[in-house]
């Protein structure tokens, strides 16, 4: 067993947030369930629709997600008769999809089924909270949508994995944008400042854009918002930012660990990338294949 994984999802709300489509999000959640089941049946679920046999955009096979008995899924209830697995329905959830109607279920024989999730921040909130206050479920792994962040300000104090699939193609835009989910995962919840009565303080309402840079005043010391999903600028905007203000947020999340899958880079090339560009985070190479 990966116990540093499991200890590391056990008790906790967690995403799987990719880069990009295909970037390997569905591998992640079928290896990192297998972990979690050695300590506890896992709670997991998807945003939006993420169980095709094959991609809609790219239409190239998808892999599967596997359940195990003990396992509660949410997904639609055609994709509970779809599936070669066997459901108990537990709840039945008020959010209708194009496939059918959202539903809490547990697994009673191991099978391979296709998620069908929430649509919006609103309803992962809700259905989050029925779990943790209604079934007493508290190890929920949540698949979220391809190339955002957004999705994990909808639970508060929740932790995620940044999945990034690399290749020499694109390798300059992903490293850039490994660099700045890097660095914006740092900054500190404003409650951890010490001295924070002393600053002049200065708070974003809604995404911190280009334009609004122009609207932070010139005394300020601090730069507060709402969490880090809310940043939208590149690695070179947000560091020319951090030599003028501190940047605080009011809820922090935790990013657990990058899990990065080379496509066609050595891992001892890609190793010297993050050394010329100084970047020390946590990594999980390709896990699935060790």
């Amino acid at each position: 067993m990966n116990s540093t994984i499991a200890e590391q999802l056990v008790n906790k709300t967690t995403f799987l947030v990719g880069n990009k489509k295909n970037a390997g999000k569905t591998t992640f959640l079928n290896f990192a369930l297998k972990q979690v089941r050695e300590v506890v049946s896992p709670t997991f679920f998807t945003i939006g629709i993420d169980g095709e046999t094959s991609d809609l955009i790219f239409d190239t096979p998808k892999p599967k997600i596997y359940t195990e008995i003990g396992d509660f899924v949410i997904t639609s209830n055609l994709m509970i008769n779809k599936s070669d697995a066997l459901f108990d329905i537990f709840h039945v959830f008020p959010y209708k999809t194009v496939l059918g109607r959202l539903v809490l279920a547990k697994t009673l024989r191991s099978g391979t089924i296709e998620l069908v999730g929430a649509e919006d921040n609103k309803q992962i909130t809700e259905i989050v909270e029925y779990l943790k206050n209604e079934e007493q479920i508290k190890t929920i792994i949540i698949d979220g949508a391809a190339s955002r962040t957004t999705q994990v300000a909808s639970i508060k104090n929740s932790n995620f994995y940044y999945i990034i699939k690399l290749d020499n193609k694109s390798i300059n835009s992903d490293i850039n944008k490994f660099k700045t989910i890097a660095l914006i995962s740092k900054f500190k919840s404003i409650d951890d400042i010490l001295d924070v009565d002393t600053k002049n303080i200065f708070e974003i309402e809604g995404a911190l854009t280009v334009s609004k840079l122009l609207s932070i005043p010139v005394n300020c010391d601090m730069l507060v918002l709402n969490d880090f999903t809310k940043i939208f600028l590149d690695f070179s905007q947000i560091t020319e930012l951090t030599r003028k203000v501190e940047i605080a947020y009011k809820i922090p999340y935790q990013l657990i660990s990058f899990v990065v899958i080379l496509k066609d880079i050595k891992k001892e090339d890609f190793k010297k990338v993050l050394k010329q560009h100084n970047i020390e985070e946590t990594i999980l190479y390709n896990p699935y294949e060790n």
